[in-house]
């Protein structure tokens, strides 16, 4: 999709980190921005950040778990603003948790309905329009260097990450199948400087559990990790290139690749997963 300037883009996830970078990234390129996030206040902050600078922005406050509210956003999206052309299906939490855990299976599923179903909802909800409008449309699935490689103890959020990229490359061989002219993308960044590791912060009051020792320790080497990471600025450019030349992979983090080569020759070569932790 060559030409941005005057299109429409969805971006969910779109009040902070990644999601609020890309809506900036897009917004300088000339966009439409329909932006959603479920935290009211943060996304009207976002909102009045991107207004200030001439975007034209529409906003939705919206769980990406809940398909009607989905399908909502995008018969309000094509209300003011016509055909979309790009959906960023952004949102996502980051959580925790031993398989053998037998007390969190909510947790899991709470995880798995944001970053794997409501990136399905965002693609089945969308891509029909995309389509049979055929202006020229792309998707960007955001998954995670998890969705390569899975650490020991994130159990549920690597599940949803590799059902994000299978998810993705999936619909990217059934649009070539079809000949339509939607591109695919799919972000997988391993450590970026976002709010990810507060993602209990939206946990729903029934699943709130008090920390224990060790989810604290796993929170403090997560929190070290994503403190070092890259600026959420320079993964919107990265998946910009990618929108703008059909690229499927988007793989922000040179230093992670090894970790992907590695599992691959692992499998190929049998050898058994390494107790390690990281990319």
């Amino acid at each position: 999709m060559e030409q941005l300037a005057g299109k429409t883009a969805v971006i969910t996830g779109a009040a902070s980190g990644i999601g609020l970078a890309m809506a900036r990234r897009f917004g300088a390129e000339g966009m439409n921005l329909v932006v959603a996030d479920i935290e009211p206040a943060p996304l009207a902050e976002a909102v009045q950040a991107l207004e200030a600078k001439g975007y034209p922005v529409e906003s939705f406050d919206i769980d990406v778990r809940e398909l009607a509210q989905i399908q909502a956003l995008a018969a309000a999206a094509n209300e003011r603003f016509g055909n979309v052309h790009l959906l960023c299906n952004n949102a996502g939490v980051g959580a925790g948790g031993a398989v053998a855990g037998v007390d969190d299976m909510e947790r899991w599923r709470w995880t798995i309905d944001i970053n794997l179903w409501g990136v399905i909802y965002g693609c089945k909800t969308f891509l029909p329009a995309m389509i049979e409008h055929g202006e020229g449309a792309h998707i960007v699935n955001t998954a995670s260097m998890a969705g390569h490689y899975a650490s020991a103890f994130m159990g549920a959020y690597n599940v949803s990450k590799f059902g994000v990229v299978a998810l993705s490359e999936t619909m990217s061989r059934e649009m070539q199948v079809a000949g339509a002219n939607v591109g695919v993308s799919v972000l997988c960044p391993a450590f970026v400087q976002t709010g990810i590791a507060d993602s209990a912060r939206n946990l729903p009051a029934e699943l709130y559990e008090e920390p224990t020792e060790e989810s604290t320790a796993m929170k403090q080497i997560i929190d070290a990790l994503v403190a070092g990471g890259i600026q959420a600025d320079v993964v919107a450019a990265a998946v910009c290139d990618a929108v703008i030349n059909d690229d499927f992979w988007i793989l922000t983090h040179e230093d992670a690749k090894p970790a992907i080569t590695g599992r691959a020759n692992d499998i190929v070569t049998n050898v058994n997963p390494l107790p390690n932790f990281g990319f």
